[in-house]
């Protein structure tokens, strides 16, 4: 033991010594600094005692406007921070002294700067490295240059609040174990990921399918094998909770007046029953434009476009040598194009962290506050938690449906922004719906020929449920396959047996590619793709559901909806 320790104050003096820069010595001096409080002769990173702290005195902490907005001036006075009010609500459940503690968060990513000073009080030493061997790093430190995005999403949900340097997090007293799987994203690694650690009480993933191409794409058996295990399995069998990004490729260029390019529905990876899929928006409540729409989302959480316009989130930072290091290299090569005069001079934190990715992790630290106060609350709770509590935002947009069940959902907000103190609120009397023990499902599908109209108008196909036992949906999946050779040209929506219906499919464009310049193609086959559907919460499952298509470019060949799959979750 001594003499690893020796060896470890050699390197680490060397370090000093060899023209290292000032972010390498402050890394190495933290090194050692846990090295000596752990004692031990491997990197361990263990959360140290927290209190929960009202009025954080972390010196960006007024630029967090997602954690407290007052419409308080921001890079300059001409800057504000949007509409007062429009916030996560959380300052009240800090005073309250609730701080996450307790809660443990799997940050699923490109990795985390384990030993950024706001964050390594939080660390845990279960955290993974699927580099290990190739990136320098002990085999539970997920660090180094390729962490950038990890850090940034880390920093949202657990920097450590109230210690007087950089930002706070949602949950500030929080612990977190990270995984860079997306630096080797292979079946085993995902399954590592998501559901080997039983003890991770929520699992944050702030990516999916790849943004941008308007195409079907699917996720992997093993993700959802995964997935089933952690909510049945995580927890002490009270289920972890996924939360995941929506994604960030509604992006307009080239297509049809009032249609988009990708919808979350269209990702596997967020279609699942038991993820809660997390869309953006700004700081004034609207939607951000690249922010995916779907019948799979459940909640909003705020976002911005760049740290100028739309003020966009303030984080932790990578930190390193060279500008490959972080979105805040000091040196204008910022991760958007502008002065580098707007970022803050220290490198360890930047403001110009944004999309769904940014989004996801508030919801996460979120859970984690509601964690705290009722640990025994199951997956299922919690989703229906959050949606009862939701606030509705741009409550004038067209898209928001007050449904049979006296929910309002929008297939662009979900069932609105995350709402913290008022989560906590419905939660202090609620009952429990069970875990994954007592989900009752339902599942009803067949071979059709379905034609689909082709003079612009819809067609509906019916589908009469009985004998269910679901009497409160919790979640629809619907599987739907079509010989149509450019499903793109499909617009498709489900109605409930009321009337209430929701589209999950859009008219839209396809590319061969994902930067939405390159020329498009015809979409790919509907072939057994699943659509999350969440807005009829509460529905009964026994009625007639009616799938409603119709094709949007008269005047093509006709095709036919050939098979569907209807699945319900609920109690």
């Amino acid at each position: 033991m001594q003499r690893l320790f020796l060896l470890v104050a050699i390197n680490l003096l060397l370090l000093f010594q060899c023209g290292s820069s000032s972010q390498d010595e402050e890394r190495a001096s933290l090194i050692l600094n846990q090295f000596l409080l752990n004692g031990t002769g491997a990197l361990s990173y263990s959360p140290t005692d927290c209190s929960a702290i009202a009025n954080p005195n972390d010196p960006f902490f007024n630029y967090q406007w997602h954690l407290r907005n007052t419409g308080q001036a921001m890079y300059s006075a001409s800057q504000s921070a949007g509409l007062a009010g429009m916030d996560l609500n959380v300052s009240t459940v800090w005073q309250n002294g609730l701080s996450g503690k307790g809660s443990i968060i799997g940050i699923v990513d490109d990795g985390v700067l384990l030993d950024h000073e706001d964050l390594l009080p939080n660390a845990r030493s279960d955290s993974v490295n699927f580099l290990f061997g190739s990136n320098g790093l002990a085999k539970n430190d997920t660090g180094g240059q390729l962490a950038n995005h990890g850090t940034s999403v880390a920093g949202l949900i657990s920097a450590r609040g109230g210690n007087s340097i950089g930002v706070t997090g949602v949950a500030p007293c929080s612990s977190f174990t990270a995984f860079n799987f997306l630096s080797r994203p292979t079946d085993t690694n995902l399954t590592i990921s998501l559901s080997e650690n039983k003890q991770i009480h929520i699992s944050n993933n702030s990516w999916g399918s790849t943004d941008g191409s308007g195409h079907y794409q699917s996720a992997p058996s093993i993700f959802f094998s995964a997935i089933e295990s952690g909510i049945k399995n995580g927890r002490n069998q009270l289920g972890t909770i996924y939360v995941w990004a929506a994604g960030n490729g509604a992006g307009t260029l080239g297509e049809p007046v009032g249609t988009e390019v990708d919808n979350s529905n269209y990702d596997g990876y967020t279609n699942h029953y038991g993820t809660i899929t997390v869309t953006g928006i700004l700081n004034d409540g609207t939607r951000a434009s690249y922010s995916e729409k779907g019948t799979n989302l459940w909640l909003a959480a705020f976002t911005g476009r760049d740290g100028i316009v739309n003020t966009a989130l303030s984080t932790t930072d990578n930190f390193g040598t060279g500008v490959e290091w972080g979105y805040n290299p000091g040196d204008g090569s910022t991760a958007f194009p502008v002065s580098s005069s707007y970022n803050f001079s220290n490198q360890k934190y930047h403001n110009s962290f944004n999309g769904t990715s940014g989004a996801a992790p508030q919801v996460a630290g979120v859970i984690a506050l509601l964690l705290e106060k009722y640990p025994n609350l199951t997956w299922r709770d919690t989703k229906k938690i959050l949606a009862k509590s939701a606030k509705q935002v741009n409550p004038s947009h067209s898209s928001w449906v007050t449904t049979g069940k006296a929910y309002t959902f929008s297939n662009v907000f979900g069932f609105g922004a995350v709402d913290a103190a008022q989560a906590l609120n419905i939660a202090s009397s609620w009952t429990s719906v069970g875990s994954s023990s007592s989900l009752k499902v339902y599942t009803k599908e067949a071979n059709i020929s379905h034609a689909i109209n082709t003079s612009g108008t819809f067609t509906s196909y019916s589908i009469s449920i009985s004998g269910s036992g679901i009497t409160k949906i919790e979640s629809i999946q619907l599987y739907l396959s079509s010989d149509h050779t450019n499903p793109g040209e499909l617009t498709m929506e489900l109605e409930a047996q009321d009337g209430i219906k929701f589209e999950f499919h859009e008219n839209h464009l396809c590319y061969s590619g994902p930067k939405k310049t390159l020329p498009t193609i015809n979409c790919s086959a509907l072939s057994n793709h699943p659509f999350g559907i969440n807005g009829f919460l509460d529905y009964a499952a026994d009625g007639t559901w009616k799938i409603n298509v119709k094709d949007t470019n008269t005047g093509t060949a006709a095709g036919n909806l050939t098979k569907y799959k209807i699945i319900f979750y609920g109690s």
